[in-house]
């Protein structure tokens, strides 16, 4: 049986101990991935992974007690798993989609502009921070920080990561839950374009009716993501 001198710590000193030795552990293994730079899907893995592990002892998840980075645990999930379904924030995040698509749809059906209903400009917002990865941006940075690392923001790292971080989750769905019989939408799917200058990142929802719209982010070469958000 192999022992590794975290397990020799519990065991001498308690579980208090042990935690913020696997912590620094877990925190010297992020310093050295980030300062290799991540240039592939698989550090992103690793990456969130490791994120994941950290935010399980400093920013717990219970029933009653939400997280401080609920943004943060979503993308960790995400990054995880093929498909999303359990997770409160990732149904959350498609209930607000689901008014979006609710309201677009009924613009291209009426051919004109008209008032989005349901549709508060707080959840306009948050669609448009969840679509252009700002939220997660916000979130993990300062995350990183808190922990003594490097930022993905410096010399527009943010953007090379977001295009590696949506191609790990590329068609891996958000499923709505079949029990929320109010849903309009069933599931949402991210992919990823490539563009001339620019990547855009695809956010396509798809309805109960087999319909679907395409909510588009392009970003390009600075850190901040251009605001084309746009149903197709």
């Amino acid at each position: 049986m192999w022992v590794t001198r975290e397990t020799i710590v519990r065991s001498r000193v308690g579980d208090v101990s042990f935690i913020a030795m696997s912590q620094s552990v877990i925190v010297r293994k992020l310093a050295s991935e980030l300062d290799k730079g991540i240039t592939t899907e698989v550090q992103v893995v690793y990456l969130m992974a490791a994120v994941r592990k950290l935010l399980e002892q400093q920013d717990p998840r219970t029933r009653d007690q939400k997280p401080q980075r609920p943004y943060l645990w979503f993308h960790c999930d995400w990054c995880l798993h093929s498909r999303l379904f359990k997770s409160k924030k990732a149904q959350d995040i498609l209930e607000k989609f689901d008014r979006a698509h609710v309201c677009l749809m009924e613009q291209i059906e009426s051919g004109r502009s008209i008032e989005p209903k349901g549709l508060t400009p707080e959840i306009q917002k948050e669609v448009q921070q969840i679509s252009g990865m700002e939220l997660f941006d916000k979130e993990l940075n300062e995350f990183l920080e808190a922990n003594g690392l490097p930022s993905l923001r410096s010399g527009g790292n943010w953007v090379g990561f977001v295009q590696l971080y949506s191609r790990v989750v590329e068609d891996c769905p958000l499923v709505m839950r079949s029990n929320n019989e109010s849903a309009n939408i069933v599931q949402v799917t991210l992919h990823v374009e490539q563009r001339p200058d620019v990547f855009a990142v695809c956010w396509k929802v798809e309805d109960k009716d087999g319909k679907s719209g395409e909510f588009s982010v392009a970003f390009g070469s600075s850190a901040v993501p251009r605001p084309n958000l746009l149903l197709s």
